[in-house]
């Protein structure tokens, strides 16, 4: 038996709480390049920020300062001469990259540990 589902009135409908909670998921692509990225769509832009503390305290990259514009943050990270970029824009909305072949092997960890804590970040 299913659980019963928290019900919202909002303007004289009925909505399930459900309907107005996206849970965040990540997929992976190849970029143009053929680099690895693991992308989260239907987040903020600040969303970089969660992500940018994981990468940082969990796999022990170094970051710089990010760059923030109209459309678009982005943030490098590096370790053991591998740099891989966090960042979020319009189009895309946040990903992890990797910026040379070496970066690849980095993604998909970072992006398979994401993947059990995308909801709970």
């Amino acid at each position: 038996m299913k659980p019963a589902k928290d019900k919202v009135l909002i303007f004289g409908l009925n909505y399930e709480r459900d309907d107005f909670v996206k849970e965040l998921k990540g997929k992976f692509y190849k970029t143009s390049k053929g680099y690895d990225s693991y992308e989260i769509f239907d987040v903020e832009a600040s969303f970089i920020f969660k992500i940018a503390i994981v990468v940082v305290e969990v796999f022990q990259f170094t970051h710089a300062d990010p760059l923030i514009g109209f459309e678009q943050v982005f943030m490098d990270l590096v370790k053991d001469e591998v740099t891989i970029t966090i960042g979020w824009d319009i189009w895309s909305g946040c990903f992890v990259t990797a910026n040379d072949p070496k970066g690849g092997a980095w993604i998909l960890q970072i992006g398979n540990y994401l993947d059990g804590q995308l909801n709970s970040l």
